[in-house]
């Protein structure tokens, strides 16, 4: 095989989401201004808030299990 050659793979398949993801860049365009992106929250502090939240919950599950575990010791 020369240096040249390349693979082709040719897809006789239509592409069932075509007519889904035209329709809603369409969609998203024609309403760009209405929805105002610019003003939407930024989704790297919803990440960062929601793991916070998440790793809270952990400690407070955890911190409660050890008190009810000490509670049920001392007076059970």
């Amino acid at each position: 095989m020369s240096k040249n050659s390349k693979k082709s793979v040719e897809n006789y398949e239509p592409d069932i989401w075509r007519p889904l993801a035209d329709f809603l860049a369409d969609m998203i365009a024609k309403y760009a201004e209405e929805i105002d992106f610019d003003s939407l929250p930024d989704p790297n502090e919803y990440l960062l808030k929601k793991s916070i939240k998440e790793a809270y919950q952990y400690y407070s599950d955890d911190r409660n299990k050890r008190i009810k575990d000490f509670i049920s010791l001392e007076y059970g």
